[in-house]
């Protein structure tokens, strides 16, 4: 059976919640053997789900163990996969039988007692819920669930309260172990798990330790990727994580083994997204799904916030090529020629391929310091205008952040772009020390929209 992405979606989150508790009450991973009614039937109490999942329903377990022996690759099921990761959360967290696992579909955009989002809801940030905490799950014990309610009795008469007050409390009742956030991705064979946004680990992220360039822009497709690396860093007490992100040059601390990562922000071509992706060109994937997004108009509300230097080498490209709708603001002509999908508007597109493919070479000229033979090395979609087009868009967010020649200012455009995509902060412009490097240019100071709450990353 083929699984739409809302089934996997509510599926693949209940089985983790109930793989989770089968770890809890036995000390192991649970196993394709072990997924039936009455092992379920003796989870129920640990297990708190919505209507539509709901554990004493005939059907939706049987669906659920059908869902849960589908297989994610040959040999490898999805009960595989999350028996693994959800054991690794047992242990890492030392979980025992007085949590329990609430699914995260239970609360919505509404205050009240038990819902772990009330306080970010009342801060009044104007993101969403899962942009503060992309948890699939809440692990509580009952500690965690009384200061949780006590927590929302506390605000429940305020019609507005500071998100540095959410955040808090959650990274107080998580430094406790009392309330644990899991965001789940696509399961592996090895289990990963990334503490994102305590006070006890940083991700420290660097543009020399990678064989690829910064950006990459190649034929053959029509995405551009920035590519960078991260490593976790355990940071000495008394340390704030928001404080080391502050000043990345000063972060101190003992490297997580194993915890570098060689990833990238790829823009996806119809989404006119960019998309964190734990991979990049020549070394292994380290997750099986995306790690999150980023939309235009919040791609280039942080570059033009943090550092225009780029942005500026950019137009001086694009003033040539005003007679084919190219704008210099935005930087990111995104409905050029009145056009929203490429793909579909070939016929449109065609008459101006020429002066497409002269404004393509411009960029690669910029972003590459050559452009590729046209006539030899453009194949598939680049030999069309309509790929062109795409290709241009892509190449406009290379320039955009490639362009930029300092590479800490560079590396502070990237990092906000990462920690942005990755429900890590929304931050744009520099700190003082980086303020005072942006030469002929006004320095954007460093503003924080918001910081997201505690979760963990289990992929």
């Amino acid at each position: 059976m083929a699984y739409g992405g809302a089934q996997t979606e509510i599926y693949s989150e209940v089985l983790a919640q109930v793989c989770l508790a089968f770890s809890i009450v036995n000390g192991k991973e649970m196993t394709p053997g072990d997924l039936n009614k009455d092992t379920i039937h003796t989870l129920k109490s640990y297990v708190i789900t919505q209507s539509n999942a709901n554990l004493s329903n005939k059907k939706f377990i049987e669906d659920l163990i059908e869902f849960g022996n589908h297989p994610i690759s040959k040999g490898f099921t999805w009960v595989d996969g999350q028996g693994k990761a959800m054991l690794e959360v047992k242990k890492k967290f030392k979980l025992n039988r007085s949590y329990k696992i609430y699914n995260d579909k239970l609360y919505g955009n509404t205050p009240s007692n038990m819902n772990p989002y009330s306080a970010f809801l009342k801060a009044k940030t104007g993101a969403k819920t899962d942009k503060w905490n992309p948890a699939d799950m809440w692990v509580m014990n009952r500690e965690g669930i009384k200061a949780l309610h006590e927590m929302n009795r506390k605000i429940r008469g305020r019609s507005k309260v500071s998100l540095g007050y959410a955040n808090q409390f959650l990274a107080d009742e998580f430094s406790n172990r009392n309330i644990i956030p899991v965001s789940l991705k696509k399961p592996q064979k090895t289990p990963h798990i990334d503490i994102v946004n305590s006070n006890e680990y940083v991700t420290r992220l660097s543009l020399d330790k990678t064989r690829n360039p910064t950006i990459e822009y190649t034929t053959g497709n029509k995405d551009v990727k920035i590519n960078f690396t991260i490593e976790t860093v355990q940071l000495p007490k008394g340390t704030k994580a928001s404080t080391a992100r502050r000043n990345p040059n000063n972060i101190n601390g003992k490297v997580v083994k194993g915890s570098e990562k060689h990833i990238r922000i790829k823009y996806h071509v119809d989404n006119k997204k960019v998309e964190l992706e734990y991979t990049q060109s020549g070394y292994s994937s380290q997750a099986a799904a995306k790690m999150g997004n980023l939309g235009a108009a919040n791609f280039q509300n942080i570059i033009n916030k943090t550092s225009k230097q780029g942005v500026h080498k950019l137009n001086d490209i694009q003033k040539k090529y005003s007679d084919i709708d190219i704008k210099t603001n935005p930087w990111f002509n995104g409905k050029q020629l009145g056009v929203v999908k490429a793909r579909k508007e070939e016929m449109k597109l065609e008459p101006h391929y020429l002066k497409l493919a002269d404004y393509v070479r411009d960029i690669w000229e910029a972003i590459d310091g050559s452009a590729p033979d046209f006539k030899s090395d453009m194949k598939g979609e680049l030999n069309k205008a309509s790929g062109l087009w795409s290709k241009a868009r892509a190449g406009e967010l290379g320039v955009a952040v490639g362009s930029i020649s300092n590479e800490k200012i560079k590396r502070r455009v990237i990092q906000n772009l990462f920690e942005a995509a990755a429900s890590i902060s929304y931050v744009t412009g520099l700190n003082k020390e980086e303020q005072a490097m942006e030469q002929l240019l006004e320095p954007s100071q460093r503003q924080v929209s918001f910081n997201a709450g505690v979760y963990v990353k289990v992929y």
